[in-house]
């Protein structure tokens, strides 16, 4: 076996002298991984993918370490197209060689044996039935040589670094279920505590909005959703765990884009400092912002559907995030200009966002020279994306929960308020009803006193016509006495009929508190008429009464 070991590195070494490296292995791989950079050549296509294979093959290509590093250089097409060569050599005289090539996560990955393809692989197409959803299996018979291509197709605004690496199967599905070493551990540790957050907050605002139908609750929703969804999604292909969404849903970013959860964060932070009513200039860019991301979106989604960019340039792809930049400096300054009393945390918020997703992100920062737990956290673009999404979403759910108590505060300061003006006006209304009361038993009093003072007066006239009233009946005695004496007996009797009529209405009068006019007057008339007969007709006297009077009923 030593021999064996022996002669096929003495193999290696000698064909290293010729113009194409053979990597020749022994039936099997030394180590359960191993890097075959050095025995790999590339050709990145200068078209965009418009090169078939055919012509590829005709190509010069350059020895692998001369490649570029795909995630710190950049390009002007919207898509780059590489072209991997390597040979390897099953020296074994009679084990089959199989084996899995691994070139990174990137969108799609043919291998080509012999001029036709035998696998494919990439964030398109993620069968679950292979070991591992990114590597593709090689099978060398033996004491055969195979020289295989691999087109690995990416897009350039979010490049994965292409690798060429041989593992085996057992080493493959380790590789597959879960992160590799512990600095990826700790970062879908962290990740997944982030994204939990998240999910945590949202269903919380949507039980929220459920209660309240308060519309910043529905927004804050979709806004943390939309986030969640985001993460799970980098979680899946990064880690390739396949275990959160359904076949091809995840295999690409478009549904959850970035500008829909920036629309949704707009619209929160609008609702919530009612921008519309306070800030109706901001609103008009705001708007227009919003029907850009909203294209945006459905660019996304359209180029997820169609499986390619629409547009060849990379231009429109490396500024697609200046749109959701420039809302959220808008909304900074407009949060700055707010008199709101939330708008400390909505300033950290958005500052967090910022400095923590959208600049690293924006920037590209990558490094080697750090510890690889550190260097698994800074070089992942989509970690600080995540981080800043869920701090964001953090300080927002505080501004809405100190937003809650200053309404809470508010509602018991209008409800102590409420209390005091009703009992102002209770005892205003107590007041009012006391004074009705002494006015109303004053009215009573005086009209007890007034009645008291009719009958009083009534008194006195009854008591000034009993005294009255024998000295008119002892005047009119002697009258007729006079009469009598006269020998003027007509007379006489003429008066005493007068008065024996007057006699009986002052009593048929005296039985009643109302007397009617026409007794009244008849009374007076008899009365008037006695006197006057007394004092020898001395007295002259007419009685007028209105035609429009009726005397029985007055």
């Amino acid at each position: 076996m030593r021999l064996l070991l022996f002669l096929t590195l003495l193999l290696n070494w000698a064909a290293a002298f010729g113009q194409e490296k053979v990597l020749i292995l022994p039936g099997k791989l030394p180590t359960a991984q191993m890097d075959i950079g050095p025995y790999t050549s590339f050709y990145e296509d200068p078209s965009g993918d418009t090169l078939p294979l055919s012509v590829i093959r005709r190509q010069q290509f350059r020895p692998f370490a001369e490649k570029r590093n795909e995630r710190t250089t950049f390009s002007d097409q919207s898509v780059m197209v590489t072209w991997l060569r390597f040979t390897l050599r099953n020296a074994h005289p009679t084990d089959t060689l199989r084996l899995l090539h691994y070139t990174g996560v990137h969108g799609h990955v043919t291998l080509y044996e012999t001029g036709r393809p035998i696998g494919h692989t990439g964030i398109f197409y993620m069968p679950k039935a292979r070991p591992s959803p990114f590597a593709l299996p090689l099978t060398i018979p033996p004491a055969t040589t195979r020289t295989y291509i691999v087109r690995v197709f990416g897009y350039i605004w979010h490049p994965h670094q292409i690798s060429s690496t041989l593992m085996t199967v057992s080493e493959s599905i380790t590789n597959h279920f879960g992160p590799k070493n512990d600095a990826e551990k700790l970062l879908l540790a962290a990740m997944s505590l982030l994204t939990g957050g998240l999910m945590f907050m949202s269903l919380y605002s949507l039980y929220s909005f459920i209660i309240s139908r308060n519309w910043a609750y529905l927004f804050y929703t979709l806004y943390t959703g939309t986030s969640v969804l985001f993460s799970l999604h980098h979680m899946n292909y990064k880690f390739t765990l396949d275990l959160v969404f359904p076949h091809r849903v995840s295999d690409d970013i478009g549904p959850f884009h970035v500008a829909l959860i920036t629309a949704f964060y707009i619209l929160f932070v609008v609702d919530i400092l009612a921008v519309r009513a306070n800030f109706p200039r901001t609103w008009r860019v705001l708007s227009g912002l919003l029907i850009l991301l909203a294209a945006q979106e459905i660019l996304a989604v359209v180029e997820w559907i169609y499986g390619y960019p629409l547009f060849a340039s990379n231009s429109i792809y490396t500024y697609a995030m200046v749109p959701s930049g420039l809302a959220t400096a808008i909304l900074l300054a407009t949060v700055i200009r707010s008199q709101s009393p939330i708008r400390i945390y909505l300033l950290i918020g958005i500052l967090s966002l910022l400095g923590i997703s959208f600049i690293p992100g924006s920037l590209g920062l990558y490094s080697h020279n750090i510890s690889p737990i550190f260097a698994s956290f800074f070089n992942d673009p989509f970690f600080w994306v995540i981080m800043g999404l869920a701090i964001e979403a953090f300080c927002f759910a505080l501004a809405r929960a100190y937003l809650s108590r200053l309404i809470a505060i508010q509602n018991r300061q209008i409800q102590v308020h409420y209390t005091q003006d009703l009992e102002i006006q209770l005892a205003q209304r107590t007041y009012e009803i006391e004074q009705q009361s002494r006015m109303m038993e004053q009215q009573h009093i005086r009209q007890l006193e007034t009645e008291f003072e009719q009958k009083l007066a009534d008194t006195e006239m009854t008591a000034l016509r009993a005294q009255m009233n024998p000295h008119f009946i002892f005047n009119c005695l002697n009258s007729i006495k006079l009469y009598t004496l006269d020998n003027e007996a007509d007379k006489a009797s003429d008066y005493l009929t007068k008065f024996s009529r007057l006699i009986r209405l002052v009593l048929e009068n005296s039985r009643s508190e109302l007397v009617p006019l026409q007794n009244e007057l008849e009374a007076l008339q008899l009365y008037i008429e006695l006197e006057a007969m007394r004092f020898k007709q001395k007295v002259q006297f007419t009685i007028q009464v209105s035609p429009g009077i009726d005397q029985r009923y007055v």
